[in-house]
């Protein structure tokens, strides 16, 4: 399929499917469910959402207004693939509710460890899964500890100046001579204001 193809197809009108689990986003939220779920539950999240898909899984646990989402990519656009634990207080549905009240555990770690390099967990394949997936069980536990109890004061803090550095999505409008107007849009302001 061509790039032309892939457009037509995404700009169509038909109605898109949802697309056939991959075998390594299969193996992936298995893994997730057998290892980190269980510590998650522990600490009072129940399941509220799974969704396994070709390229992608987003598992969500809930306890009040607290989630936890555990997402992994193997998008061809988003190489180098990727996984990560969420952390996030409201919304866990809502694009725009939920891109702005969460952080990435590596983020915590960061603040916790600043000595220590972190960013996104590299997405396991093969024998390198249940490994993987223990190793980030073991950081959700040493520095996500104070989420799990409750306790949401480092997790604000740091939500907070997550959200200080980031800009409100732009909106682009042709104008009549040809160029763009560029605007902030209106959902990501509200939600900088409300989060930062």
């Amino acid at each position: 399929m061509g790039i032309f193809d892939f457009l037509k197809k995404k700009l169509s009108k038909e109605p898109t499917k949802a697309s056939e689990p991959s075998l390594e986003q299969i193996l992936f939220a298995q893994n997730v469910l057998q290892i980190i779920g269980p510590t998650i539950e522990n600490y009072g999240f129940i399941i509220h959402k799974t969704a396994v898909e070709k390229y992608s899984t987003a598992i969500i646990y809930r306890k009040a207004a607290q989630y936890i989402k555990i997402t992994g990519s193997t998008y061809p656009t988003d190489y180098p693939y990727y996984y990560n634990i969420i952390l996030g207080e409201g919304d866990s549905d809502s694009f725009f509710e939920s891109d702005w009240n969460a952080i990435a555990l590596w983020r915590l770690k960061n603040k916790i460890a600043p000595l220590i390099k972190a960013s996104d967990y590299s997405f396991p394949f093969g024998k390198q899964v249940k490994f993987s997936v223990s190793n980030a069980n073991k950081e959700l536990l040493k520095y996500g500890i104070s989420f799990l109890n409750g306790d949401l004061t480092l997790f604000k803090e740091t939500l907070s100046e997550q959200n200080t550095k980031r800009e409100p999505y732009k909106v682009y409008t042709p104008t009549i001579n040809g160029s763009f107007e560029v605007n902030d849009e209106p959902n990501s302001v509200l939600q900088k204001k409300k989060y930062t």
